[in-house]
């Protein structure tokens, strides 16, 4: 048995075709990486200045809704301009978030409250912003907003004062930890998501009457925030999606079509290829049984499978470490699990990711095998296997939205075990043991095609 799963080894790794596509990985590994390492650029809305002067001109000042819609237009093209001047990531988030209040308090006091004492006071302290957001001078709109909140805290009472609290908490990290209101920090955009969606989680929270759809954005922000809270007490850009880390994380769905080419290039061959160059005759001559034989080239498969995996993770760490740098491998995977973090290394979460898929893959490699017994073929093994595969995932799809009883036959509602990873629910609901004693039948019922047809092939005409 041994002696005939080395052959079988070596015949595999000398196959152009394996080699053929290990060159195609590779070249796609280094495009996968050069894109993650690519920044993403956000979608630019431009405001059109000129078309908002025109459309002031045309409104009625004596109107109360015209004269709303000039003061808000006035405000926005304020705005614009002072971001088409001052045009770092740390100056357009302070224009955006700290100046809108003031400019449109200075037009709306100047055209509506028609106070020109209150106007002039706020143009100075539109023009004491503007200089300190042209020095970038984060410190002084945070020290402002503290203020602000800490007179809030005081004034308030009950849940609203506990809000007040939570953002005072929020800015006096920021000012702690000098986090700049720059985007490109991953501590600032931690701080901002906490403070976006604090009144929103503290609401929902306090509410005992909540629809479906609001319990799972609770859910949602139990989550994302334990995740950005765990980032600003560690200091550990967990989010950063341009790291060879993420790559990894993503590994499956980046690279899985590679692993189904190997499995079922391997699986759909390694029986039929033997009756295409007619050596399956000097083969059955050996003093081995034809189970025995059968035997070795499946356990080959079998354990081709894991070992492939191992070989593209290896080449994709290589490839993305010195595209993306091995820094990130350092950086833990956190993940929210039964309302608590779970923190795992980034190559245990991989090969825990890839282990749960085995089944997949398995099922897939049986299959095509089966088929490389029965037909005799590679091109039918592997063609057949392919839409076998596409067959299940779109009956997959299919069964998350129709309960007909014919798809829970389907092996794809049950060969997914990645949620014992990533601590989230089976899709179709199926509990460990039902999913693997499904599987274990369509494994046992197409060992028992192949080997009861492989016994009784008749070689005589080959």
């Amino acid at each position: 048995m041994i002696r005939l799963m080395h052959n079988e080894l070596v015949k595999l790794v000398k196959k152009k075709s394996f080699y053929i596509v290990t060159f195609i990985f590779v070249l796609f590994c280094v495009l996968t990486n050069v894109v993650y390492k690519m920044p993403l650029e956000g979608e630019i809305v431009s405001v059109d200045i000129e078309a908002l002067k025109e459309e002031n001109e045309a409104l009625d000042l004596n109107n109360s809704e015209d004269l709303l819609a000039f003061v808000d237009h006035l405000t926005t093209i304020k705005l614009e301009e002072l971001k088409n001047e001052y045009s770092s990531n740390v100056q357009e988030y302070l224009i955006d978030h700290f100046m809108y209040n003031t400019i449109y308090q200075m037009y709306e006091s100047e055209y509506i409250l028609k106070d020109q004492e209150l106007s002039l006071e706020l143009q100075s302290e539109v023009q004491e912003q503007e200089e300190h957001v042209k020095d970038e001078d984060s410190t002084y709109f945070l020290d402002e907003r503290i203020h602000y909140l800490e007179a809030r805290a005081q004034d308030t009472e009950g849940l609203e004062q506990a809000r007040y609290q939570r953002l005072l908490e929020l800015a006096n990290i920021r000012k702690e930890n000098n986090v700049s209101y720059d985007s490109s920090n991953y501590l600032h955009n931690s701080l901002e998501f906490l403070e976006e969606n604090t009144v929103e989680y503290m609401n929902l929270l306090s509410d005992d009457d909540l629809t479906s759809d609001e319990e799972k954005r609770l859910e949602f922000l139990k989550e994302e925030m334990s995740i950005h809270e765990y980032v600003i007490e560690h200091k550990i850009d967990l989010l950063n999606e341009h790291t060879l880390r993420a790559v990894l994380m993503n590994f499956s769905g980046e690279f899985g079509l590679f692993i189904l080419i190997y499995t079922i290039m391997i699986a759909g061959s390694i029986v039929s290829e033997e009756y295409s160059r007619g050596t399956i005759k000097s083969l059955l001559t050996k003093p081995f049984r034809r189970r025995t034989i059968l035997t070795s080239k499946l356990f080959v498969v079998l354990l081709s499978i894991p070992l492939i995996m191992i070989f593209m993770s290896a080449i994709e760490i290589i490839i993305g470490g010195f595209i993306l740098g091995f820094d990130s491998l350092s950086v833990p995977v956190v993940l929210y699990q039964n309302g608590v973090l779970e923190s795992y290394s980034v190559l245990g979460y991989l090969f825990g990711l890839l282990f749960t898929s085995l089944p997949m893959y398995l099922i897939i490699g049986v299959f095509a095998f089966m088929l490389s017994v029965v037909t005799t073929s590679t091109s039918a093994a592997i063609t057949v296997s392919f839409l076998f595969y596409l067959l299940l995932n779109v009956i997959s799809n299919l069964a998350l939205v129709y309960d007909f009883w014919v798809f829970k036959a389907s092996a794809s509602l049950y060969w997914d075990f990645s949620y014992l990873v990533t601590g989230t629910t089976q899709t179709f609901g199926a509990n460990i043991s039902t999913s693997i004693l499904v599987l274990f039948i369509y494994i046992f019922v197409m060992l028992c095609i192949a080997y009861v047809i492989f016994g009784k092939k008749d070689v005589k005409n080959i």
